[in-house]
This record gives C-alpha cells, sequence and structure tokens, in this order.
C-alpha cells in the first residue's frame, strides 16, 4: 500500500477522508474500523493522517528509504 498511499497523499485535499477494505494502511492512525478479518473496514480522515506523518522524525524516513533502497538492488 505504499505506493498508494504516497498517491493520496499528494492529490487528496485535506478534508478528505479514505476508506478501505481488507488491508489497512500500516502507519497512517485509522479513525474508525468495523469487521474483523476478510470483512474489516478501516476509515481514515485525512487531516490527520497528514499531521501523524510530519510527527514521524525525518531520521527515520530517511532509515526507511535506505532499507527500501538496498532492499531493491
Amino acid at each position: 500500500m505504499g505506493v498508494l498511499g504516497e498517491k493520496l497523499l499528494k492529490e487528496l485535499s485535506e478534508d478528505a477522508c479514505v476508506i478501505t477494505s481488507r488491508f489497512p494502511f500500516p502507519n497512517w492512525p485509522q479513525q474508525a474500523s468495523v469487521g474483523s478479518g476478510l470483512d474489516q473496514t478501516f476509515a481514515y480522515d485525512f487531516s490527520n493522517v497528514r499531521s501523524h506523518l510530519r510527527k514521524v522524525p525525518k531520521t527515520l524516513w530517511v532509515i526507511l528509504f535506505l532499507a527500501l533502497s538496498f532492499s531493491t538492488a
């Protein structure tokens, strides 16, 4: 969901809501969740997602970038 998450971050407005079924965005804070297992649905308030991601230390992003770079080589 990494590529899709990046696309949504670039294209959606601050007041958007995102709803997914079966597969959550693991690093996004959920607004709500209903069901369980394959029938689970997740809702995200985009303003909360963006504020949460801004709080992640930049060094963590560098570590993640380097880890992904080496894993695809």
